[in-house]
């Protein structure tokens, strides 16, 4: 009897933990849009040039540095250390592995959920 109720409360702690925990290394383009995004926001931009540069466009100020040279060039980032960077790709995905690389350099990362499809979304809709 025990044994269940040990194994009940590390379930119910567990999913309380997990329930009231907020995933603050993720953001949505909108709320990024709305919420955040101004002229001293860093972003980061982690597509190829060629995207950077491509249909989809870029946000005004943002730094390209794509996903595969990210580690080589964590220097070009060090004068950030101590702001919050937030991570751009096409739809979120390289721009969450690169957000988990700079976390694990020590440096505050976002990831932008929805990535310039997002963007050129919203931007359509205008």
């Amino acid at each position: 009897m025990k044994k269940i109720k040990l194994i009940l409360l590390f379930f119910v702690v567990t999913f309380s933990m997990n329930f009231c925990t907020k995933n603050v290394d993720v953001i949505a383009m909108q709320q990024f849009q709305s919420e955040v995004l101004d002229k001293d926001t860093i972003v980061l931009d982690v597509r190829t040039e060629e995207e950077y540069y491509g249909p989809l466009g870029h946000i005004d100020g943002a730094i390209l540095i794509p996903i595969n040279e990210l580690e080589s060039r964590m220097d070009e980032l060090k004068k950030f250390q101590d702001e919050t960077i937030y991570v751009v790709c096409r739809s979120g995905n390289r721009s969450n592995f690169g957000k988990d690389i700079l976390i694990e350099k020590n440096f505050k990362a976002v990831n932008v959920d929805g990535g310039m499809l997002a963007w050129k979304a919203d931007k359509d809709a205008r």
